[in-house]
């Protein structure tokens, strides 16, 4: 046993199932094509919330876990594919056989998690058998962890499978769960009620040539890597803006387009230096969520991403690389805004066709994954007892599984962004001392 994992004193396991019954008409999910595309690894997000004020404070830890537990129940009736069974990559049984709920108590206080220099201790807040196998759990579906801390203050993580949803569907289920938790015996409805139609849209096609469309763009190969925090302020965040704007025609950049293309630019420089030669053929790949034009009540995986290609040295600069990141976005946005149904398909699958083809016809070495959920109100989840303190995004585990994959996230303020690095180790040392990074990012493990 290490010496992390002798923190944990006690482990309970529950098994929460939908409040009411999933209708016959429900029972059968179908997985979207996209669905289908998609990995089944685990997405873990865990947020932080510091000793329980107002009425929470005396309460015992039962109280809070009963609290938690019949709103989950609630909320599970309305995602009830959360709670059911995959059935071969083909479908979901929404069966109501439940989701695990794991209650555990952590010997420190929740500070020395977030002081840790190493993720290591951040995956105490996670069931441990997902986070040790993110890509083969066989349990649930969604899995969930209260973790109680020496201080007072608690973590609630939880763990989605990808099959299930995106980054979207996980923040639209942790507020609608927290609405139901503030007002128990309110009728109040969420506003973004969900449906799982995905199929409608993206529906599942045996067609060998679309079958044909390489996966590695949306299940990279595990690698052994490295995972670093950085944050950028709100007044670095603005100098870097301004250096894009009196520099290109991009107006109004916005925050995901300049980090995107500041780390991208660093990662790209600092990899330079590691193999001491000029710069390698690079892509940049951006996932988009496309609601809309879908609804927003549209659950599942429903995105596409747009790639940029770097090849020479004069084009690493930053305000060339956003405004080749805009226009990518504005020609995608532009085959979507007016696409049938029946397009919406062939358009998405054109998409990771067009950064395959990128990727391979440039003998590209590099491939940088980025993902925003900037704007996600990860920030707002109140189950009760106040907003969390902090929300640690899905890369903050010991041994992420993607390489040179970057996800950015607002800070608590709303007004700065917290990012997630992984790389490998002898690329991570590089960037995380380059001059120019550390001139607008703050390392925070």
């Amino acid at each position: 046993m290490s010496s992390v994992s002798r923190l944990v004193s006690s482990v309970c396991k529950k098994i929460i199932k939908p409040y009411s019954p999933t209708p016959i008409s429900l029972r059968c999910h179908k997985l979207s094509y996209l669905d289908q595309m998609v990995g089944g690894i685990y997405l873990p997000l865990a947020l932080f919330y510091p000793k329980l004020s107002n009425t929470w404070s005396n309460k015992p830890n039962n109280v809070v876990s009963q609290h938690l537990e019949k709103s989950l129940s609630k909320v599970l009736t309305n995602y009830y594919p959360f709670a059911g069974k995959l059935n071969d990559n083909i479908s979901i049984d929404c069966n109501d056989s439940g989701v695990e709920f794991f209650i555990t108590k952590i010997n420190c206080p929740m500070s020395e998690i977030f002081n840790h220099p190493y993720f290591e201790k951040h995956n105490l807040v996670y069931p441990t058998e997902v986070i040790n196998n993110q890509y083969t759990y066989e349990g649930s579906l969604a899995v969930f962890q209260l973790t109680h801390f020496s201080c007072g203050g608690i973590a609630i993580s939880m763990c989605l499978s990808h099959k299930v949803g995106d980054g979207y569907t996980f923040g639209n289920f942790m507020n609608h769960w927290a609405t139901i938790a503030r007002n128990p015996l309110s009728s109040e409805i969420y506003p973004i009620s969900p449906k799982f139609d995905g199929s409608f849209y993206f529906p599942p096609t045996k067609d060998e040539e679309s079958s044909n469309v390489s996966n590695n763009n949306i299940v990279p190969q595990r690698e052994e890597c490295v995972s670093k925090g950085f944050s950028i302020s709100s007044s670095k965040l603005t100098a870097l803006k301004a250096r894009v704007i009196n520099e290109s025609k991009v107006q109004n950049p916005s925050d995901t387009e300049v980090v995107s293309a500041f780390l991208y630019q660093r990662a790209m420089a600092t990899k330079k230096l590691v193999n001491s030669s000029s710069i390698r053929p690079s892509l940049l790949h951006q996932a988009v969520n496309l609601r809309p034009p879908l609804p927003k009540h549209t659950m599942g995986n429903i995105g596409c991403l747009f790639s940029i290609l770097t090849k020479e040295e004069k084009e690493m600069d930053l305000a060339q690389v956003v405004s080749k990141l805009r226009k990518e976005k504005e020609e995608v946005k532009q085959k979507y805004k007016n696409a049938k149904i029946e397009e919406l398909l062939p358009i998405t699958l054109e998409q990771y066709r067009k950064a395959n083809d990128l990727l391979v016809n440039n003998s590209c070495y590099d491939l940088y994954r980025f993902s925003s959920l900037i704007t996600f109100p990860s920030y707002d989840v109140d189950f009760g007892w106040g907003k969390p303190e902090k929300v640690i995004s899905p890369l903050s585990t010991s041994n992420p599984p993607i390489k040179n994959m970057f996800v950015l996230m607002d800070d608590k303020n709303r007004d700065g962004v917290n990012l997630t690095c992984s790389m490998k180790k002898q690329d991570m040392l590089a960037f995380e001392r380059d001059e120019e990074l550390l001139r607008f990012a703050s390392p925070t493990s």
